[in-house]
């Protein structure tokens, strides 16, 4: 099975939309801080939401050229889309350079037409970079999986109803605790 498909069987399937926790070790909330989690102005197209993304994450981790990173994750974006059924696009890049992840959130109170599929309303985007190398090749696919798996309807309608950034990540956390 495919790490976009839903499960039919086992755990998630006795509770449809309900997050499973994300694959051991890997805490999805240990990537985001308050300034990387964002809630764009209602109206903002798809592109415009992964700019304002690319330019916190890229200004967290004090790199000064985004242009690259937007590029990449634009580019990626053109081949397939990577929005979900559930309301969340998973929009992300190996990148050359890179010795970490780098990951940023946006939750929109009002959802916004993913341009290759405008029947999914996207709700939440998750952006991430991975490094370019082999040897991180299974963190970039465990986190995909972690993601996909934990961003469920359930939490990203409590996302989208939080207040602002710090309870947002706070309730990812929980629900990593």
């Amino acid at each position: 099975m495919a790490w976009f498909q839903k499960k039919t069987s086992g755990p998630a399937a006795a509770k449809p939309g309900a997050p499973t926790p994300a694959p051991k070790g890997l805490k999805i909330s240990a990537l985001l801080t308050e300034e990387v989690v964002l809630f764009p102005d209602e109206g903002r197209a798809k592109e415009a939401v992964l700019e304002d993304l690319v330019a916190a994450v890229c200004r967290r981790a004090r790199i000064g050229d985004t242009a690259p990173f937007l590029s990449r994750v634009l580019e990626r974006e053109q081949g397939i889309s990577t929005t979900l059924d559930t309301g969340l696009s998973l929009p992300h890049a190996r990148m050359d350079g890179l010795s970490s992840i780098l990951a940023g959130m946006a939750v929109l109170k009002t959802p916004v037409a993913d341009p290759k599929q405008p029947d999914l309303p996207i709700r939440v985007v998750f952006l991430f970079f991975s490094p370019n190398k082999q040897d991180a090749f299974p963190l970039h696919l465990q986190l995909l999986r972690g993601v996909s798996s934990l961003f469920q309807p359930s939490l990203i309608d409590q996302l989208t109803a939080a207040s602002g950034p710090a309870a947002a990540l706070a309730l990812v956390r929980k629900l990593e605790a």
